[in-house]
């Protein structure tokens, strides 16, 4: 079982789009994936046309002394998706002790290796100035704009051997975009995938869709460059395998 964070450097950054996506291009190539939303603004459910008005979730599950994965979601035979879920102020406290990474650690534990071979986890934008334990995860993706302001907090960042970052909404003719890139391309090397997510109106479609990139849009250059990323974690993981 791999289990892959995706984060954003800041919000905004499309990082839950990204998860909906590879989730669903990993389905496409016959993989058995988990998608788990750690970001308390519980929106990851939107990319899967999970009804706004349902209020269930891990973290409702953990509140109520519940399996934590009590109300996790089918989406399909190969896809399951478990939303945060909502929770009063009162309990506010004890989800920020549930969503700890010692916590998730024992969680993923108790899966079957043999009913996911992914578990993507959509994290908070706080996590991105704390780092994951290494063992809760496989791989942390960091999802950034070529921006001033993705720029100026990646120079925080301290990236260790199993950190990635994407650029994701790409636009090949703005030059600032060129220019931050091209820097990027000499201070992250060892970093940095090596090639972007499009800036693509197909993408913002399919979240007014309620769909994922890869539902919506298959033909679509976004698409194409998160199936990019699908491909790259499979080669990746049968080399080590």
């Amino acid at each position: 079982m791999i289990v892959v964070a995706v984060q954003g450097c800041r919000g905004g950054t499309g990082a839950s789009s990204i998860v909906a996506g590879l989730a669903q291009a990993l389905v496409q190539a016959g993989e058995r994936v988990l998608c788990i939303d750690l970001d308390p603004h519980n929106l990851l459910r939107l990319h899967f046309n999970h009804d706004w008005h349902d209020d269930r979730g891990w973290a409702n599950a953990v509140n109520a002394g519940q399996a934590w994965h009590t109300h996790s979601f089918a989406l399909g035979s190969l896809l399951h998706f478990l939303p945060y879920g909502y929770g009063d102020s009162e309990s506010s406290a004890a989800m920020q002790s549930a969503s700890q990474g010692d916590a998730w650690s024992r969680r993923l534990r108790e899966l079957d290796g043999d009913t996911y071979r992914w578990v993507l986890l959509d994290m908070p934008v706080t996590a991105f100035t704390r780092r994951q334990d290494d063992s809760l995860t496989d791989m942390v993706l960091t999802v950034a704009h070529a921006d001033p302001a993705c720029h100026a907090l990646l120079a925080r960042r301290e990236f260790h051997e199993t950190d990635y970052l994407l650029v994701n909404r790409f636009a090949p003719s703005s030059a600032l975009q060129n220019d931050l890139y091209t820097l990027w391309q000499a201070q992250y090397s060892d970093w940095l995938l090596p090639w972007t997510i499009h800036r693509d109106e197909a993408m913002f479609e399919a979240l007014a869709h309620k769909q994922s990139i890869i539902a919506h849009r298959p033909d679509s250059l976004a698409a194409q460059g998160v199936r990019n990323l699908a491909s790259w974690l499979l080669a990746r993981h049968e080399e080590a395998a």
